[in-house]
């Protein structure tokens, strides 16, 4: 059964919203799902990589992905940026998240938003733009901070 898309014709701002709306929603179910990315591939192992029912979330690291999601969220509310180009100030972000731990957490997310299960085509984009903002900003928080420590 194929659905229609929805929102092709929705702004930048309407994608936004929605897409924050659909992390706040579920935030609890979508934290534990993100922090699949820090654990092993689940047991007995299965040929889709990208949709292992058997994985488990990292329960340690679920703080620390709340924390990442929040700030997606927040940048996603704070209406800036394009799908095409978000660029997040590390000011803006939490000191001590690993970088691995943001791109591991955040990736597994982006790769596996389904549109129109999860939420419309425009929303989807900003959203996995969104992520791929955090995951850099992380990065450049955590370079500016070994930088400034040698």
């Amino acid at each position: 059964l194929l659905q229609p898309l929805q929102g092709l014709g929705a702004g930048a701002d309407a994608a936004r919203r929605e897409a924050a709306e659909r992390l706040l929603h579920n935030h609890e179910a979508i934290g534990r799902f993100a922090a699949r990315g820090l654990s092993a591939p689940g047991f007995p192992p299965v040929a889709a990589e990208l949709s292992d029912p058997n994985a488990a979330p990292a329960e340690e690291a679920l703080p620390v992905v709340d924390a990442l999601l929040r700030h997606t969220t927040h940048a996603l509310l704070d209406g800036e940026g394009d799908a095409g180009a978000v660029a997040l100030s590390p000011d803006t972000l939490s000191g001590g998240i690993e970088p691995r731990a943001a791109a591991a957490s955040l990736g597994y997310l982006r790769d596996r938003i389904s549109v129109p299960r999860d939420m419309s085509y425009p929303a989807a984009r900003q959203l996995r733009a969104h992520l791929n903002g955090v995951i850099e900003g992380v990065g450049a928080k955590a370079a500016a901070a070994a930088a400034a420590a040698s």
